[in-house]
């Protein structure tokens, strides 16, 4: 017997559900008479009446009970039993943009990548934007999978079981869905790199399985970087919420004067002071008090002159579970103080870069990929613990000269898949892009049974 049902009316003014005794037996329906169906934030009691003339494959909902949860007929479903909860699902809904506005049909077009693996997903996947949320009915006007037309198709539908988001949201937001569907949306938190750095450092020398991060620190003054550059050598100043290694800045010491690197305009530029108020003028002119972190030089991994990191794509499966589902080197472009594709860098499959740039025996290249592997589910486990709720994340490891590993970033705002097609990986692409409703499965209420 199949574990998933079409959904389907019956004539019936009554709320009432109709299933085959086989089905009811099947999904732990037992020998209830009244229950109440889930779809969403939807709830209605119902009867339950059990036929033989019913498909074992197919649940009948009275019209009654089709309008009260505004449940779709043409998606499949599967349906979990907790006491007298009857939960239809999954219903994962894709907070894709403020406005409905920009849900344009070549923008949905690209959304259709999300619901390639439907066939063992299933359920209700719906497309919304904020501006088309009614709060005081708990409705989204978005747009639906259809899998039988294979298209999106628009209707008004309850709040989702489930939200992945891919949008900043307000502090008010973010409280309003926490309310009506509980802690069912990631990435539930945006943070920055100071964030990020506060509270790994904090478990350093409390935990034995700490995450190793560099020394950073917020920028107040050019003291700061002198005096930084003069303790560490080298230094990086980074925005805090900069993105695709935009505005860093690489500062070192070398024959007596401060060597300022950094690219812009697809352009890399160095520039070497020795004057004292230049380099103070530089300094004050370029970074600005508390938006800039100042982080200690790591000298990473390089291939003939190149930096190498590591972009590791980690999500969550429907068990909960953190599997990295791929390792990518990044190789920066020849003077580059970044590795960052945007930049100019070239992406390599990690093992590939590995071999080239470390010269070792095949078993050691693997076992430094395994290491890698383990040190970005182990950093994403980490954040779990801070109680971050996330599912999708880009966590970027470099590897030191005594062959330590170091984390450099995480991306938690919607990391982008299309890395997988900088080593012409389309099936990783495909993969990556539906691997986030797995996740978002589970939080629907639809765990994996294994």
């Amino acid at each position: 017997m199949s574990n998933v049902f079409t959904v389907k009316a019956c004539e019936d003014k009554n709320a009432k559900l109709v299933i085959h005794p086989e089905t009811a037996e099947q999904i732990g329906l037992g020998r209830k008479k009244f229950a109440y169906a889930c779809f969403g934030s939807h709830k209605y009691y119902t009867d339950i009446k059990m036929s033989s003339e019913v498909s074992e494959d197919s649940i009948l909902l009275s019209h009654k009970l089709m309008e009260e949860l505004r449940i779709p007929d043409y998606p499949v479903y599967e349906v979990r039993v907790n006491g007298n909860e009857i939960n239809i699902g999954p219903y994962i809904g894709l907070l894709a943009s403020a406005k409905n506005s920009n849900l344009t049909e070549g923008r949905l077009n690209k959304m259709m990548t999300y619901v390639r693996e439907y066939s063992r997903v299933h359920g209700a996947i719906v497309v919304f934007a904020l501006d088309r949320v009614d709060t005081a009915n708990r409705l989204v006007e978005g747009y639906c999978f259809n899998p039988v037309k294979d298209c999106w198709q628009r209707g008004v539908f309850p709040y989702p079981s489930a939200i992945y988001r891919s949008i900043g949201l307000s502090e008010k937001w973010k409280n309003h869905f926490l309310s009506v569907i509980g802690d069912k949306m990631f990435n539930s938190r945006y943070f920055s790199k100071w964030e990020m750095y506060q509270w790994f450092s904090g478990d350093m020398g409390r935990y034995e399985s700490h995450i190793n991060i560099p020394y950073t620190q917020l920028y107040q003054s050019y003291q700061d970087v002198l005096d930084l550059t003069e303790k560490f050598g080298k230094i990086y100043v980074k925005p805090v919420s900069g993105l695709q290694g935009r505005g860093v800045v690489r500062i070192s010491r070398e024959d007596g004067a401060m060597v300022f690197q950094y690219r812009e305009q697809g352009e890399n530029y160095r520039i070497e002071l020795k004057d004292p108020d230049e380099i103070i003028d530089f300094i004050t002119k370029r970074f600005y008090q508390g938006r800039y972190l100042i982080q200690q030089g790591i000298d990473l991994l390089r291939y003939r002159g190149r930096i190498i990191d590591f972009r590791c794509v980690v999500q969550k499966d429907q068990s909960g579970k953190w599997v990295c589902k791929a390792i990518i080197g990044r190789c920066g472009d020849r003077e580059s103080v970044v590795s960052n594709i945007s930049s100019g860098g070239t992406a390599f499959p990690a093992v590939e870069i590995l071999k080239r740039a470390m010269s070792s025996s095949e078993d050691e290249v693997l076992s430094m990929e395994e290491k890698i592997r383990d040190f970005a589910v182990r950093t994403c486990n980490t954040l779990d613990e801070y109680g971050i709720n996330c599912g999708d994340l880009g966590v970027d490891v470099g590897i030191d000269s005594q062959g330590n590993l170091w984390l450099i970033e995480i991306n938690n705002r919607d990391p982008d898949p299309t890395i997988a097609l900088n080593i012409n990986d389309w099936k990783l692409y495909y993969s990556l892009k539906a691997g986030r409703l797995y996740y978002a499965k589970l939080l629907a209420g639809f765990g994996s049974l294994e």
